[in-house]
């Protein structure tokens, strides 16, 4: 159905058909004249660059898709079931990193591999016969991606040796971290000289492939990152100058900025705009057709593993991994009045605690009288989807990760699945990535009033199709607390709090203290509610704000320089 899906599957058939020992080797180790001068196999080379999408982001991809944790739980959106249950959550939330191991997020080596991938390409693709149009396509698409792998890289550790061609084994290989500035430029050099190329949309059949709105997406991203306190006002103690920038600069969120306002307002051949959210919040995770709010999406055949390793587990053949705290469920305002449940005139009933939310919270949380499947989600104490007893599987925190999950599987006989493609970047968050730039950018004191129009169009587009009310004439302190909750709601459970936290210099508090749930207990048909029910304790030792170097890759490169804390 999906032309990029197809031709994957076609290179497996006409590799394994092959009877020449040529096929037996990895297309980019074989003689480039040999694979260069037929076009299907560069097709094949650039097509096999994206799959590496999955490096670092994916569902339950700690410890592995049947009893994996989605990365959020060692956030303070989530928890894992049962508590202690997955070595590489604990890893994160009792401080015990380290370089010798295995973090479950660690892909120094694996990345490095598929950026060699896309040098291959780039080096060898002129001894291509394809028409010159196809061979810049082809050029734009392995920069990108080539990008893309250097930021997954950057994200987890701050600067690294930068990869710019083929490394001679033989030579040198003793190559070290390029410094913060320099690896920021050549991500944004690389992602700038691909948007120059790549199209602002493709036919249907070729979904998937990145564009135009992709490249300034993550160029948005990119540079927000840089221009927060973690790299550039407020470096953690010890910051080294492959972690940060050696002096602060304000104009660092006027670049992030910018390059959001690239990604709105580009604009189809028609003049209608190339990115827009999808009307429904719920269904833009499972819907491909005219869905243009996916930026950067990593798709999967359709499936229902999601709904089993993280349905309610009361339901047959439902793991239930991934409970959410009162932490996440707290931050998700009444749809009325736009205001937080603990706030005065919110229209909150403490009996009824779940009414009257916004249309985020019905389409990301599965709570105690929820329903999915055919009945109600039980997660009072006793119920049908809370642990029938204590270290197994089961609802401890009254609340059940909903977001990813479809209602229209089924994950029994006959079972029904879904696209499940993950979103590595949405066009939403482009627009809070221009609210948060832009409010910081604004010559401000923290008690005055933010009066840059697009910052408040932008954050009620996401908030108008949540269902709530726009705000207006807040302060630069007011703008950031709001759009850090939005971007939080908005994106929960995509992988974005905990590296959130880190660059805004608010994991040593948010993640250095007990996450929280709500004990239910059934009364007859009453419920009675405690909401301050300590779950799980959680650690953030200050060298967590970058992850170690693994010390494999320290005993083969001399020149690599250790982070901070480390």
């Amino acid at each position: 159905m999906k032309h990029l899906l197809l031709i994957l599957c076609c290179a497996v058939v006409v590799c394994s058909c092959k009877n020449s020992p040529l096929h037996d080797v990895p297309l980019e180790k074989m003689p480039p004249q040999e694979t260069f001068k037929d076009s299907l196999r560069v097709d094949m080379l650039v097509n096999e660059l994206y799959p590496m999408l999955n490096a670092g982001v994916s569902y339950n991809r700690l410890n592995g898709s049947a009893g994996g944790a989605v990365f959020e739980c060692v956030s303070d959106l989530a928890v894992y079931t049962p508590f202690g249950g997955s070595t590489n959550v604990n890893n994160f939330i009792t401080g015990g990193l380290n370089a010798a191991s295995n973090s479950g997020d660690a892909r120094w080596a694996e990345l490095y591999q598929w950026i060699r991938k896309a040098n291959v390409v780039l080096k060898y693709i002129d001894f291509s016969v394809m028409s010159e149009a196809r061979k810049q396509q082809k050029i734009a698409e392995a920069k990108f991606l080539k990008a893309y792998f250097h930021y997954e890289l950057f994200r987890r550790h701050g600067s690294i040796p930068i990869m710019d061609d083929l490394l001679d084994l033989e030579g040198d290989i003793h190559v070290p971290r390029a410094s913060f500035e320099e690896m920021i430029d050549y991500m944004v050099r690389l992602i700038d000289e691909a948007a120059e190329i790549l199209p602002v949309r493709y036919p249907s059949n070729d979904y998937g492939r990145m564009t135009k709105g992709s490249a300034y997406g993550l160029k948005s991203r990119i540079l927000l990152v840089a221009a927060s306190p973690l790299h550039n006002e407020n470096p953690m103690p010890g910051s080294i100058k492959e972690t940060s920038y050696p002096e602060p600069d304000k104009e660092r969120w006027k670049k992030a900025a910018d390059a959001a306002l690239q990604c709105i307002e580009l604009k189809n051949s028609d003049g209608s705009p190339a990115h827009e959210l999808y009307p429904s919040f719920e269904r833009t995770f499972f819907t491909r057709i005219d869905n243009w709010e996916g930026l950067i999406m990593k798709q999967n055949s359709m499936n229902n593993s999601v709904e089993k390793a993280d349905g309610p587990v009361g339901f047959q053949n439902a793991r239930g991994n991934t409970n959410a705290t009162q932490e996440l469920v707290d931050m998700f305002e009444m749809k009325a009045t736009g205001k937080l449940p603990g706030e005065e005139g919110s229209g909150y009933d403490p009996q009824n605690p779940y009414a009257g939310r916004c249309n985020r919270f019905y389409a990301t949380i599965f709570y105690n009288g929820s329903s999915i499947w055919g009945r109600e989600i039980e997660t009072f104490v006793g119920g049908a989807d809370y642990p029938a007893s204590p270290g197994v599987k089961g609802c401890n925190t009254g609340y059940v990760m909903r977001k990813h999950i479809d209602p229209t599987t089924s994950i029994v006989s006959p079972e029904k699945t879904t696209f499940h493609d993950w979103p590595v970047l949405r066009f939403a968050e482009v627009l809070l990535n221009y609210a948060e730039a832009m409010n910081e950018y604004l010559g401000l004191n923290e008690d005055d009033i933010v009066t840059d129009e697009k910052i408040y169009e932008y954050v009620n587009k996401v908030r108008q199709r949540a269902g709530l009310p726009n705000v207006d004439n807040l302060t630069k302190a007011q703008m950031r607390t709001l759009v850090q909750r939005e971007r939080t709601v908005e994106l929960a459970f995509e992988d974005q709090r905990y590296h959130d936290l880190r660059r805004w210099r608010l994991a040593e508090v948010a993640l250095n203290r007990p996450v929280h749930g709500a004990e239910i207990i059934k009364v007859g048909s009453d419920y009675t509610y405690n909401f301050d029910k300590e779950i799980e304790n959680r650690v953030f030792p200050m060298r967590h704000y970058f992850y170690p170097i693994p010390q494999t890759e320290l005993d083969k490169n001399m020149a690599l320089v250790k982070n901070p804390g480390w």
